[in-house]
């Protein structure tokens, strides 16, 4: 399907900081992620900033609003230099709604997607903030390295932050935790996870 469709559309290059779009905006595309990583975000009204998403190659981006016909409900925007597949919102609607195999592609998508935001909704009402971050480092972990387990993570701490909800100095004093725990290791900014199983299952 993508090999097909990268036939079709126009692939665009993104530089880090770049704004994929905007919260308020209408969707003109369904954006395809084929090399890079993106962060979707919320601001409040105090000015903070909270991650709502983190997508990385392979990702679909933007296809809540298109399927909904509303406006944008979050910001998108680039993290490192990227390459996205543009299709158009007219093409990718008369593919949902003319494809059954499509349409049944982003259900799975979409109630994958539900269910992982009810469980960081109830990590962040409940757990201490060493089980968030524990966790959180384990998703963002997860999320980029599909391929190659090794990878570090390679985000600013002040957006791990924003995807935690902590400030940026709680979570910099609970990664010195982890460090001394032999549970990461921290080299030129990276963070590269050692014990990830126990991470995942960290009781307080």
């Amino acid at each position: 399907m993508i090999s097909r469709l990268a036939e079709q559309y126009d692939i665009k290059s993104y530089s880090k900081k770049q704004n994929l779009y905007q919260e308020g905006k209408r969707p003109k595309f369904l954006y395809y992620l084929i090399k890079g990583k993106v962060k979707g975000y919320k601001t409040h009204e105090d000015g903070k900033e909270y991650i709502t998403d983190i997508f990385s190659a392979g990702d679909f981006i933007g296809y809540s609003a298109l399927i909904e016909n509303n406006s944008y409900d979050n910001n998108a925007v680039i993290l490192e230099e990227t390459e996205i597949l543009h299709i158009p919102r007219e093409d990718f609607l008369q593919m949902v709604y003319g494809d059954i195999n499509v349409a049944n592609r982003f259900i799975r998508i979409i109630t994958q997607n539900v269910k992982e935001k009810e469980e960081r909704l109830l990590n962040l009402a409940y757990s201490s903030l060493r089980i968030r971050v524990a966790r959180s480092l384990v998703d963002i972990h997860r999320k980029y390295n599909t391929e190659n387990s090794s990878n570090p993570i390679e985000i600013s701490r002040d957006d791990i932050a924003h995807y935690v909800g902590t400030a940026t100095e709680s979570l910099i004093r609970t990664l010195s935790d982890f460090k001394s725990e032999n549970l990461i290791e921290i080299k030129d900014g990276k963070i590269k996870i050692l014990n990830e199983e126990k991470l995942n299952t960290l009781l307080y």
